[in-house]
């Protein structure tokens, strides 16, 4: 009926191989010996008549059919697993883990996440925080939450959220005017970001001489902490400011944002099944989340005492 379909176990060896591009790696995760590994994907290389890898002093890479071949082994491996999961589960959900920003986890991310729970009081979450949105070697990450422009290969991406980045000060420091000129006024740099003052110079006042920024900082949550100390005026999301925005300890510092080709996405990685019910569940509420945010950001916005 199926027509030889080569062993399990040696498709277990390719799928294994090529998401680690190694034997040894691949062994590890499979309880085998690299040589044991190695024999499995010869044997499948055999049977299918065609090389899987080429192999260069101990380092692997996939052919033209590997290529091809790996995501309908890798698909039918997570359809069984979440198959085998609905059907057959002891009833006790799966941790999920779960990295986000770490601006976005406190800023955004942490005061949802009661709602999550009251939805799926079964449900075991980890959730970790980073600074960067590169993913570290050996760390077993269901969901990466990473700003950037979607350009990741390691997993499948899916967009979260598009914010504009907006200037916020305190109101001790923006004082009787609601927008002051704010190259008079301190700023706080970000480093490593697209969006940075000299852009929002070039659209505010290209006119103003952009003076040296008061203090740099590599976390939008950190310039916002200062902003909110009145030290200076910050420009970050506007993910980010609604919070302040919200309490009104930071006021909108001018009416001039930024539209960014850059944005919040969800990596799911291409190592972990994807599949799962949990993390389908927990991505679909994200997106949720993040639909409703949108809203609730731009009306936090355009309340702002400052645009009164």
């Amino acid at each position: 009926m199926y027509r030889d379909l080569p062993p399990m176990t040696w498709l277990r060896a390719f799928d294994a191989s090529a998401r680690h591009g190694s034997f040894t790696q691949a062994a590890e995760e499979l309880g085998l010996t690299p040589s044991a590994v190695s024999y499995q994907v010869r044997g499948l290389e055999a049977q299918l008549g065609h090389k899987l890898f080429h192999r260069d002093h101990k380092l692997l890479s996939l052919t033209r059919l590997g290529h091809a071949y790996l995501p309908i082994v890798a698909k039918a491996f997570a359809d069984i697993d979440a198959t085998t999961w609905n059907l057959f589960g002891n009833g006790v959900q799966q941790e999920v883990t779960l990295r986000c920003l770490t601006s976005l986890n406190l800023l955004w991310l942490m005061p949802l996440l009661e709602d999550y729970k009251t939805r799926y009081p079964d449900s075991r979450l980890r959730v970790l925080s980073s600074s960067w949105s590169e993913l570290s070697q050996g760390e077993a990450i269901d969901i990466d939450i990473r700003y950037g422009d979607g350009s990741w290969r390691d997993g499948a991406v899916l967009p979260l959220m598009q914010n504009k980045v907006i200037a916020v000060a305190a109101p001790s420091l923006l004082g009787s005017a609601p927008y002051p000129d704010l190259h008079k006024l301190p700023l706080i740099e970000m480093s490593g970001v697209v969006d940075t003052w000299r852009h929002f110079f070039a659209r505010h006042n290209p006119e103003a001489t952009l003076p040296e920024p008061a203090y740099k900082v590599d976390q939008s949550l950190i310039a916002l902490e200062l902003a909110d100390r009145g030290l200076g005026v910050a420009l970050v999301a506007d993910v980010f400011a609604r919070p302040y925005l919200d309490r009104g300890t930071l006021l909108r510092a001018s009416l001039t944002e930024l539209s960014t080709q850059h944005g919040h996405h969800l990596v799911l990685p291409s190592d972990r099944n994807s599949h799962r019910p949990e993390v389908r569940t927990l991505v679909s509420w994200l997106q949720s989340q993040a639909q409703s945010s949108a809203e609730l950001i731009r009306t936090a916005i355009a309340s702002s005492p400052a645009d009164s």
